[in-house]
């Protein structure tokens, strides 16, 4: 099967595709286009049933929908069916498919049978895209469907009207048989409303659905776009029939008109904007729904389209994984982070008032740690957002961190307490071993934070157990000190050894990756095991250039990759390293002192870099890593203390 990601302009790649494949290019790239092998015989209708049937996905009942269908018989346990088979001369709008019911299906798939003799495309656009255009030109317009969602009024009839692109009948597009059940059916739904015109038409008006929809995560691939996810184009374009007025079909969910003058310039943007393709016979597109809206052009001629939609991936059995020690992986819970930023209190200056203003521009994720010497401020700053009301504490996520002096078992709690004090917190969210190397240990009464060094001056290493001090790190969540723990700058061995006598699995962990140290084999290690990965100096060298660890020729801000890209998105280059960790699964520890620069950091939803982008961003790897102490602690403290080869 060949295999074109239509947004990408991409060159046909041959492969077979498992369940576990689809879902991953189909999160990447959206939409694909998807042909017989070259010499190979195009797909045929029964060919396209049996590929969908072999991915295992959730069956979609089609209730809601608009447009007329028909069913096509196949002989594989899947739904197939004409796409919306609206008059040849109309045009159909662009849509999130079903986007006007509560839960739309997650994947879609159209077959052509019969190519039109002209026009006829499926046209395409992304979603995120629509989403920047109308956030930047009427920001007003999207906050209030942020706020309100819309509503879609729509008349029905008795019978399916084929001349009409919205002419399903109310018992097909509701799945009855009878009006009793029908009505039983509406009165289920909160929020809607109904009535039975004078001719005996069904007037729906439904209740406010979400409009703009952030898409985190699909099966614990990072997504993390906004999407302008609705059919509020379509209604307003292509809602008219005998029953129906457009311009009456949507408004925003608190029942307020919207401004038809928006919805024109959003409709023409569209036009403007899709990615057209002419149909061949045996084509088929996979479209991610949550991603990807869709419409059809006009043509002439016959034309013969089918579709199935569906939901989530059925898992079987057969799907099992096991991490590095062999042990069968059933928790990947620690992989879905609904907000993949994270704000640093590393080296700061005012880190209570910049911890508050963090949570103020809208972060929600801490990594703090006791060698960091800060965490008594940062706790003023996150008291003081709480007592305000800005946040809850159950809002917040805080990371800290168990330093190298305190890996005997005795001491594990004890730095912890200390933490808790400091930061003024009944509990942390996260716990995390700092270092794999165990230090001797240092009264807290006598230097605190210990740093690198005995009260002599002295870097002194000891020997001690890891395993042992894993143990107590478990103990810690038995007694509620910590929800959760981790690792900090371990490599694969580090955690293979943790991992064969962990009793409370690590859940994270945290290491430096950026463009110049790419850490691939072991972020799919740790993933491979349910821990997810936060990266510490996305940003590469810039960090390090004022400690001599790094020097000017290491920034990434001026690498001409970056600032192509940057240029390209009228993005800095700061929010294109952070877009490029993100859609790496992740979760990338960023900082700055002033709330403006904060804030640009966040606004990284409203795109998304193309496989080419990320793969010339890749391409700056030389395994450089800045953070290294076998490196400082022999330059700073003499002694030799590799932790990486």
């Amino acid at each position: 099967m060949r295999i074109t990601r239509l947004f990408e302009s991409s060159t046909a790649s041959s492969e077979n595709i498992t369940q576990e494949r689809f879902v991953e290019i189909v999160a990447k790239h959206k939409a694909l286009l998807l042909q017989s092998d070259e010499g190979s015989d195009p797909f045929s209708v029964e060919d396209f049933a049996n590929f969908t049937e072999g991915l295992r996905l959730e069956k979609y009942e089609y209730v809601g929908g608009a447009a007329p269908r028909r069913l096509i018989p196949v002989k594989a346990n899947v739904e197939v069916f004409t796409a919306n088979e609206a008059p040849p001369d109309q045009l159909i709008p662009f849509h999130h498919e079903l986007a006007q019911v509560k839960s739309p299906p997650q994947y879609l798939f159209f077959y052509c049978d019969l190519p039109s003799e002209t026009g006829g495309e499926t046209a395409l656009i992304d979603s995120t895209l629509v989403y920047r255009y109308v956030a930047e030109t009427f920001p007003a317009f999207v906050d209030k469907l942020k706020a309100h969602g819309a509503r879609y009024k729509r008349i029905l009839p008795s019978q399916d009207d084929e001349a009409s692109p919205i002419g399903r009948s109310f018992y097909n597009a509701y799945q009855v048989e009878n009006k009793a059940d029908l009505e039983k059916k509406l009165n289920s739904i909160e929020g809607l409303e109904y009535e039975w015109t004078a001719e005996g038409n069904l007037q729906v008006i439904t209740e406010p659905i979400p409009a703009i929809r952030m898409v985190d995560q699909q099966h614990n691939h990072g997504i993390y776009q906004w999407t302008f996810n609705n059919s509020v184009i379509a209604a307003f374009r292509g809602w008219q029939d005998c029953r129906n007025d457009r311009k009456q079909s949507v408004c925003f969910g608190n029942n307020d008109t919207m401004d038809a003058d928006v919805l024109e310039a959003i409709a023409t943007f569209m036009d403007e904007n899709k990615v057209s393709y002419k149909w061949k016979k045996g084509d088929i597109f996979a479209l991610n729904n949550r991603l990807v809206m869709h419409s059809r052009n006009s043509y002439t001629g016959h034309r013969r389209v089918y579709a199935s939609m569906f939901g989530d991936t059925i898992c079987s059995d057969s799907d099992v994984k096991r991490d590095g020690v062999g042990e069968v992986v059933t928790d990947v819970s620690a992989l879905n982070v609904t907000d993949p930023l994270t704000f640093g209190m590393w080296r700061l200056d005012e880190p209570e008032k910049t911890v508050y203003n963090a949570i103020q521009a809208g972060y929600r994720r801490f990594d703090s740690a006791c060698d960091y010497g800060n965490e008594a401020l940062t706790g003023r700053g996150i008291r003081r957002a709480i007592a305000e009301g800005i946040v809850k504490r159950e809002d917040l996520y805080i990371t800290t961190k168990l330093w190298n002096t305190y890996h005997s078992e005795k001491h594990v709690s004890l730095a912890l307490k200390k933490c808790l004090e400091d930061l003024g917190l009944d509990y942390v969210d996260e716990f995390l071993i700092h270092f794999p190397i165990s230090m001797e240990f240092v009264p807290f009464d006598k230097k605190y934070p210990p740093e690198w060094t005995n009260l002599d001056g002295n870097m002194v290493l000891v020997k001690n157990d890891i395993n042992a001090t894993w143990r107590a790190m478990e103990e810690l969540v038995d007694h509620g000190l910590t929800r959760f723990i981790g690792l900090s700058n371990f490599n694969c061995q580090h955690l293979r050894q943790v991992l064969s006598v962990a009793r409370i699995r690590p859940t994270s962990l945290q290491v430096e990756c950026h463009p110049h140290l790419s850490q691939g084999i072991l972020l799919r290690f740790a993933r491979e095991a349910g821990i997810r990965v936060s990266a510490f100096s996305p940003m590469g060298g810039a960090s390090y250039i004022s400690l001599d660890m790094a020097t000017k020729d290491d920034l990434l801000f001026e690498h001409p990759v970056v600032l192509g890209i940057s240029d390209k998105y009228k993005k800095t280059a700061a929010q294109i390293l952070l877009r490029w960790a993100i859609q790496r699964n992740t979760l990338p520890i960023s900082k700055s002192s002033r709330l403006e620069r904060m804030k640009e950091n966040r606004n990284l939803f409203d795109f998304y870099l193309t496989m080419d982008e990320m793969s010339s961003i890749d391409s700056l790897n030389k395994n450089r890593r800045y953070n290294d102490p076998g490196v400082f602690c022999e330059a700073g403290m003499g002694t030799f203390c590799p932790i990486y080869e």
